[in-house]
């Protein structure tokens, strides 16, 4: 860090540094760095640091997996700038004097980290930004991305929390520091998130190219996700709004929206064969989306045209398109709707011309002896017909502006993702907002208009369990480890409440582990939950959709018996029976006993040609991709006694071959140096024949 920018920083704020900077991509990595290092090297400065998703390349836990993974952190992540405090907090080695706070984490990165579960906020997305100014934040640290033409700002990824606490440390009396690093590779976002040289205090750009966002690789999806997205996506409407989570089971969920849409028959088969109802059409007008994450597999709804139902920040003009009394393009008479419907009176003033300019309908200029439209003038009066018809003349086929069809507080994904926002056409991305959490998460705001935006919305998001009688376990483990954390979720399930004709649509794998490890994800009770009871609403299983709105706890008990993995069924029963929660003489119907990971493959694998496990692409090549498989599969082989000595067994046959010997190209063990080396050579070797 240069001299002069630590001066200004140790002369506004002293030596205790409250540092305040965004969850995933939004981090100034590199500028982070410096203020981590240079308060490593200074133990009388207090650095504490509060943020979310701080994302470095993995590290192997074994050294097979370590071997794998090396390869692909030069190709993949070879030029990130990896955050050095997020290094030394995994090796244990933060220093005395830095504190690391997260709100939210990649799933499992903190399981078993002592120090990172006792540092771990539970908080809403919605309320982070409040507890981080209750904090004490003095100085908030963001990668800006920046219009060299223009000299223009975007906070790119993350306007979610830094638009609403600059302006609040901006209001406040404690001395505080706003900086910008320029980060060339970031998406420059417009709407919300562009900004001007005065939202900062200080903008550090070197004026190089930049460094890469960090790429997250796509998630397999199995064949019990595709079950369960297919299902999602038959629950969302036509002309509705969308938000969707991440991770395969979302992933699923929007490759069965593609699906409906662009292999409409085999899509209707399929729910056919799940025993869904098969009757859902291809949509016609299209989705919105008010989600707080973009995805690249909602991205690439947008870019296939799905997503292109767009809303307006006018709770008049929004009104007449939901009562389909106007439509972009304009109709013939769109003026004269607008007059009948009282939208316009009969003499218009300067702010209806203005109105009508914004929007995009026409331009019209307002004089106090009449109006002038392109050069002709006319009687300021809409009662009169040739008046209305040339202002409808000249309306006739112009697009609505200012329309947003995509709303997102923060992104993050593959770096294909990133270049596709990058290079996407100017006019095309103006229809991306990316704005306040507090703008996407809750409908407080500017309620009426949002409820007018988010018609029929369907809220999809991920649980790893769900009880009998409703709750949700998104965050954490039976003993309060975090695996992840609350983010939106609850937001969205509470708007899903709170807005006519919503839904919250929760998605749940019936069970995880295998052999003996094998348990339910759908439980009779749990030591806490994310989402309580009261506010239950539909789960999503492979086997099913069970809806609890409004139902009594017997039949949110029997819905969820029905969508549960058949091997527990009997258990659960008994236990909600033990409670007077299920009559003694209740029984399940057969139709529901056939549960089973067998009987699920069997039925959709007809169509095995398309449910393909990675529809969005991947990081990794497709040997990368199988050699990933295969140590995975010896991963699960080797975790058994008898596992293991059928791989010594195994190993004993092990004969070259091509995809044997790339594989131990890959990993390095070509020619091995020590036994253990030419052991590994042989176990791989072993995995392709």
């Amino acid at each position: 860090m240069s001299p002069t920018l630590i001066d200004r920083i140790t002369d506004t704020l002293g030596n205790h540094w409250v540092v305040g900077t965004p969850l995933g991509v939004g981090k100034a990595n590199r500028l982070l760095n410096q203020l981590y290092l240079h308060a490593k090297a200074n133990p009388h400065i207090q650095l504490t640091l509060i943020t979310a998703l701080s994302l470095n390349p993995p590290v192997g836990r074994s050294e097979l997996e370590e071997r794998f993974l090396s390869p692909l952190r030069r190709r993949i992540w070879g030029q990130y700038p990896v955050l050095a405090y997020q290094q030394d907090r995994d090796a244990g080695t933060l220093p005395a004097n830095v504190r690391v706070l997260e709100f939210y984490a990649r799933s499992g990165s903190l399981l078993h980290h002592p120090q990172a579960q006792q540092d771990y906020i539970s908080s809403n997305y919605t309320h982070a930004g409040r507890d981080i100014l209750d904090r004490g934040i003095n100085l908030l640290v963001q990668a800006v991305a920046k219009d060299d033409n223009t000299g223009r700002y975007s906070l790119g990824s993350n306007p979610d929390l830094s638009l609403d606490v600059a302006e609040a440390l901006a209001q406040s009396d404690r001395p505080s520091l706003v900086i910008g690093e320029v980060n060339r590779q970031m998406p420059f976002m417009g709407n919300d998130a562009e900004v001007g040289e005065d939202f900062f205090d200080l903008v550090v750009d070197d004026g190089d190219p930049g460094y890469p966002l960090f790429a997250t690789p796509q998630e397999p999806i199995a064949q019990a996700d595709y079950a369960i997205g297919l299902r999602a996506s038959a629950l969302v409407d036509d002309g509705g709004t969308l938000q969707v989570g991440i991770g395969a089971l979302a992933d699923a969920a929007v490759q069965g929206l593609r699906l409906r849409q662009q292999q409409n028959g085999p899509y209707r088969q399929m729910l056919g064969a799940l025993g869904e109802p098969s009757e859902v059409a291809p949509m016609t007008q299209g989705l919105y989306v008010a989600s707080e994450l973009i995805s690249h597999p909602v991205l690439t709804l947008f870019d296939e045209g799905l997503i292109c139902r767009q809303v307006f920040e006018d709770e008049g003009l929004q009104q007449l398109i939901n009562d389909k009394v106007l439509a972009s393009p304009l109709a013939e008479d769109s003026i004269s709707r607008l007059r009948a419907q009282g939208a316009l009176p009969r003499h218009l003033e300067q702010r209806h011309c203005d109105w009508l300019h914004r929007h995009g309908f026409l331009t019209l200029d307002w004089q106090p002896q009449g109006l002038m439209l392109a050069g002709q003038a006319l009687t300021n009066d809409l009662d009169q017909p040739q008046v209305l018809a040339a202002l409808d003349k000249a309306a006739a086929g112009n697009v609505l502006k200012g329309g947003i069809a995509m709303h997102g507080a923060f992104f993050v994904g593959p770096s294909v993702f990133y270049e596709r926002l990058r290079t996407m056409d100017p006019a095309q991305k103006a229809l991306i907002g990316m704005t306040s959490v507090l703008e996407v998460n809750r409908i407080y705001t500017h309620y009426h208009l949002e409820r007018l935006q988010r018609q029929k919305a369907r809220f999809i998001n991920i649980t790893m369990k769900a009880t009998l009688l409703g709750h949700a376990v998104s965050d954490q483990l039976a003993d309060g480890q975090v695996v992840s954390g609350v983010g939106g979720q609850y937001n969205f399930v509470a708007m899903a409440h709170q807005l006519p004709g919503a839904r919250s649509v929760l998605l749940v794998k019936a069970t995880r582990g295998s052999g003996k490890a094998l348990e339910s994800n759908i439980v009779w009770e749990y030591p806490h939950s994310t989402i309580p009871r009261h506010l239950r609403d539909i789960f999503v299983s492979e086997y099913g959709i069970a809806d609890l709105r409004g139902k009594t706890d017997s039949e949110c008990i029997d819905a969820m018996v029905k969508i549960a993995d058949s091997r527990f069924q009997d258990a659960l029963i008994g236990k909600a029976k033990a409670a007077g929660k299920l009559p003694k003489d209740y029984q399940l119907p057969e139709q529901y006993r056939h549960n089973l990971p067998q009987v699920l493959d069997a039925k959709l694998a007809p169509f095995s040609q398309w449910l393909a496990p990675l529809p969005f692409g991947s990081e990794l090549t497709d040997f990368e991709l199988e050699l990933a498989g295969r140590l995975g599969a010896l991963k699960k082989s080797a975790s058994s006694l008898s596992g293991k000595l059928a791989l010594l067994w195994q190993c004993l046959g092990a004969r070259s071959s091509a995809k044997g010997l790339a594989a131990l190209k890959h990993l390095d063990l070509s020619e091995p140096k020590d036994l253990k080396g030419r052991f590994f050579r042989r176990l791989v070797l072993s995995l392709f024949h």
